[in-house]
């Protein structure tokens, strides 16, 4: 990781390394917690201020991307990350009656943002990146359809988050940028929705607890990183 920090800007740098060590004892309160209860009981309610820990990386990394050039760049991944916090709030707060609707749509804003600041860096279209996006398409596809049965009421918003989610980490892939960190964290991302999806969806939410917040702290560490290490600071 020291190799990475130092492609960074010093003040990038210093707020990135808050917030992925912010993500770190956030996993860590959660791996506590889950030793200690029964196993498959829910992780939320059992950390004093929760919400709170669980927004600290994004808010972090949102201030790490604070001092990343170019502006516009800038200005669209402190966008995506301050609605990933917004959306880690209402994620850690389920006994509100709209948590996951609008945790659903403050990511969704989110990917919408990652997809603003990825889209106008597209290039790379080496075949391994194109077979990686279209491997993810397929993916993306298919869980949709496993899940379709069940999703209800929900069939429609999460059908646009699917796709959203696919085309951010498409764009992540195909983006031209000095290291593959955007293109894994984007993949990370994917896996962590893939998830919340097969929980919410297929399979009980507890047995994924740890696994989706882990996937989800590697993605907007690695997508930051991705999109700030070894670029001209214009």
């Amino acid at each position: 990781m020291s190799w990475l920090a130092m492609m960074m800007p010093a003040r990038v740098r210093e707020w990135w390394l808050a917030g992925t060590l912010a993500g770190i004892i956030y996993g860590a309160l959660l791996v506590q917690v889950a030793i200690e209860l029964p196993e498959g009981a829910p992780l939320t309610g059992h950390i004093a201020m929760q919400p709170a820990w669980k927004t600290a990386m994004a808010l972090l990394l949102a201030r790490a991307a604070w001092f990343h050039r170019p502006l516009v760049e800038r200005r669209w991944l402190v966008t995506a990350l301050l609605f990933s916090a917004l959306g880690d709030l209402l994620l850690a707060l389920p006994t509100l009656t709209f948590s996951f609707m609008g945790g659903l749509g403050a990511f969704l804003l989110a990917h919408l943002a990652y997809l603003r600041v990825l889209v106008p860096l597209a290039g790379d279209t080496r075949p391994h990146r194109l077979i990686a996006c279209g491997a993810m398409l397929g993916v993306a596809g298919t869980m949709l359809g496993r899940f379709w049965p069940n999703m209800g009421p929900l069939t429609v918003p999460v059908a646009v988050y699917v796709g959203v989610l696919a085309a951010m980490a498409c764009s992540a892939l195909v983006a031209r940028l000095p290291t593959p960190l955007a293109a894994l964290g984007a993949l990370c991302f994917a896996a962590s929705d893939m998830m919340i999806g097969i929980a919410r969806f297929l399979v009980p939410f507890e047995s994924f607890q740890l696994g989706i917040w882990w996937t989800y702290a590697a993605a907007q560490v690695l997508l930051v990183a991705g999109i700030v290490a070894g670029r001209e600071q214009a």
